[in-house]
């Protein structure tokens, strides 16, 4: 049985450079979430602060994570942001702690 993941996505933006990305975070949010194996995917600004972008992710297991990162969508946001990164994204995995 395949584990449900969790994965927090940070991206430090250089000044000014949300409305160049705009477009294609807000595509690959929409075309992400149509997915099979995705519970949650949203893009979030970190409070006051938009030039942190943070991606709030939940999947069903890692093969649905690693079908998502072949997505065309997900490349074209990847290949899109590189340019506009103050530094490389930043990636947590996290397990939820059960009882």
């Amino acid at each position: 049985m395949s584990q449900d993941l969790r994965l927090v996505a940070t991206l430090d933006l250089k000044e000014g450079s949300w409305e160049k990305i705009a477009a294609v975070v807000k595509e690959c949010v929409e075309q992400t979430r149509q997915e099979d194996g995705n519970q949650f995917y949203a893009a979030h600004f970190e409070q006051g602060n938009h030039n942190r972008v943070v991606f709030i992710e939940h999947w069903a297991s890692q093969k649905a994570l690693d079908f998502h990162l072949q997505t065309a969508h997900f490349q074209k946001l990847a290949k899109t942001v590189e340019a506009y990164l103050e530094h490389p994204m930043n990636l947590l995995f996290l397990n939820e702690i059960k009882e």
